[in-house]
């Protein structure tokens, strides 16, 4: 029995997959919002009564795309943060690294959702996933804000939308700078503030 539901499992993943695969190379020919479901089932390959097995509109089917790339992101923050407790979370740039190290692994699929044919809504959704990483990990390390702080909500957000503008401005320019580099600017960015790094 065991096995059987492995091996449906893995059926499952593979014809999420097939869809995924399908909107993404659509995206790249016409505007999300030209396409419909039965393209995507002809691209893929299969009939309507299977997407709608696992996905109810093309939204979801995008919405899920994206958080597996994230899902995995974050993972790997949180292994790192996990095994380091007593760092702050965003105290150098390793983790502003692995954002951007996500983004270079992942770029095709960022020029897609990114690109003129991109879904717009999609940005919300992703400074939103980014947000309230920071926001956990913040309130994780440096507990409820103090009175006369910044609401960590704002300090999350100005992380998320700042971070977000960097990654696009990145991809739109063929990755010019290592992610290495690019989390090294982000970081100190972030970090110092503009105001501190460029009056010297």
């Amino acid at each position: 029995m065991q096995k059987q539901e492995k091996k449906v499992d893995r059926r499952v993943l593979r014809t999420r997959r097939q869809l995924s695969a399908a909107l993404l190379e659509l995206m790249q020919e016409v505007s999300f919002d030209e396409i419909t479901i039965k393209d995507i089932t002809e691209r893929a390959d299969m009939n309507r009564a299977t997407f709608y097995l696992h996905y109810g509109t093309k939204e979801e089917l995008l919405y899920s795309t994206l958080e597996g790339r994230f899902d995995q992101l974050v993972q790997r923050i949180e292994e790192d943060i996990s095994s380091n407790p007593d760092k702050p979370v965003w105290s150098d740039d390793c983790y502003d690294q692995l954002v951007f190290e996500h983004v270079a692994e992942h770029v095709d699929l960022y020029k897609v959702i990114l690109g003129s044919n991109g879904f717009g809504g999609i940005i919300h959704q992703i400074i939103d996933y980014i947000a309230a990483v920071a926001l956990r990990n913040t309130l994780a390390y440096y507990g409820p804000q103090k009175d006369g702080e910044i609401p960590h909500e704002i300090s999350s957000r100005f992380v998320a939308g700042a971070m977000f503008s960097l990654i696009v401005w990145w991809i739109r320019n063929d990755l010019p700078y290592s992610s290495e580099e690019m989390a090294g600017m982000c970081h100190q960015l972030i970090s110092k503030g503009c105001d501190d790094l460029l009056d010297r």
